[in-house]
C-alpha cells in the first residue's frame, strides 16, 4: 500500500534543474541538515533507513568525499529517482539499497550514524520498526529518529480534517502552501504526502524515548529546538513537566511549522551495549 503511494508520486521529488549545487544550498538552508552535516565527521558511516528519493543521503555524501553513506528505501520508484540522480552528478560514496525496513540486509552495529526521519510512523508497527532501525547503530554510534509526534502533530491533524471536509487544504492554514517560492509540483507533492497518505500513526514522544532507553540508548537531544551548537552535545534529559511543556510548544508552533508535527529524537548508544 505505501509502496504503491510512494510509485505514484516519489517524496521528495527533484526539480529537472536540480544538480549539486542546488540540492546542497538547498539542504543548508535547513538548520536541521545544515547542523546534521556539521555534527557528522567527515569519515562518518552513516546509514539513511527509509531515504525515499535519498536528497538527504545525497546531500552528506555531496558535501563530505570521504563519507560512506547508504540509502536505504523500500520503494522501487524512488530508488530510481534516487539513482539518476547520483549519476547525474557522480556522487561515488553514496550507495543505494532496496529492502524492506522489516528485514534490511545489513549486519546489527555496522553504522555509527543511523537516520531515520518521518519513516517509522508510516510503517503497519512503528514500534517494531524503531527496533530494526535501532540494532543498526554501533556502540557509541548516534540515532536520529524523526517521527510524527501525536501533540505536535496536532494543528495539522486539525487541517486534515478541514480538508477532507471541503475536498482540497486550505491553502492559507498549511505554512508551506503559503510560499510563493515553492512551485506547483511540489506542493501537490506535499498535497499528496501530508493530506493523503493511506497509513500514518502518531507517537508519543516519551513512549519512544522509553523505547529506545530499553534499547540500550541514552538521551541526547530533542529536535526541535535546533541546536546552535554540536548536534550530538547531549543535553540535559527534561523532566516530566519539562517535556509536557516542550510539547505544547510544538503544538503551539504547528501554525507554522513546515514539518507538520515532525519531531527529531537523537540518542546515543552506550558503548557497551
Amino acid at each position: 500500500m505505501v509502496e504503491a503511494f510512494y510509485t505514484r508520486r516519489p517524496f521528495p521529488g527533484y526539480a529537472p534543474a536540480d544538480d549539486a549545487n542546488t540540492l546542497i544550498d538547498r539542504s543548508r538552508s535547513s538548520p536541521f541538515l545544515r547542523g546534521l552535516d556539521e555534527a557528522l565527521s567527515p569519515d562518518a558511516t552513516v546509514l539513511d533507513c527509509g531515504s525515499g528519493t535519498s536528497q538527504l543521503a545525497a546531500f552528506l555524501a555531496l558535501v563530505a568525499a570521504k563519507r560512506r553513506v547508504v540509502a536505504l528505501d523500500g520503494c522501487r520508484a524512488s530508488l530510481r529517482e534516487a539513482s539518476r540522480f547520483r549519476e547525474r552528478v557522480r556522487i561515488d560514496n553514496l550507495a543505494l539499497v532496496r529492502a524492506d525496513l522489516f528485514a534490511m540486509p545489513i549486519a546489527d552495529r555496522a553504522f555509527s550514524v543511523v537516520i531515520s526521519r518521518g519513516v517509522v510512523h508510516h510503517t503497519p508497527d512503528p514500534t517494531r520498526a524503531i527496533e530494526c532501525v535501532a540494532r543498526l547503530v554501533a556502540p557509541g554510534g548516534h540515532l536520529v529518529l524523526g517521527f510524527y509526534e501525536n501533540v505536535a502533530r496536532g494543528l495539522h491533524r486539525a487541517r486534515r480534517v478541514l480538508a477532507n471536509v471541503r475536498g482540497r487544504p486550505f491553502t492559507s492554514l498549511d505554512p508551506l502552501l503559503r510560499r510563493a517560492d515553492i512551485d506547483d509540483e511540489k506542493k501537490q507533492n506535499w498535497i499528496e504526502d501530508q493530506y493523503r497518505h493511506p497509513l500514518e500513526h502518531m507517537l508519543p514522544f516519551q513512549r519512544v524515548l522509553h523505547q529506545l532507553e530499553s534499547l540500550g540508548f541514552e538521551w541526547v537531544r530533542s529536535v526541535p529546538p535546533t541546536p546552535a551548537g554540536n548536534f550530538f552535545s547531549r543535553t540535559e534529559r527534561p523532566s516530566a513537566v519539562r517535556l509536557c511543556m516542550r510539547r505544547l510548544g510544538w503544538f503551539c508552533a504547528g501554525i507554522r511549522d513546515e514539518d507538520a508535527g515532525l519531531v527529531a529524537l537523537v540518542v546515543r548508544r552506550h558503548d557497551r551495549s
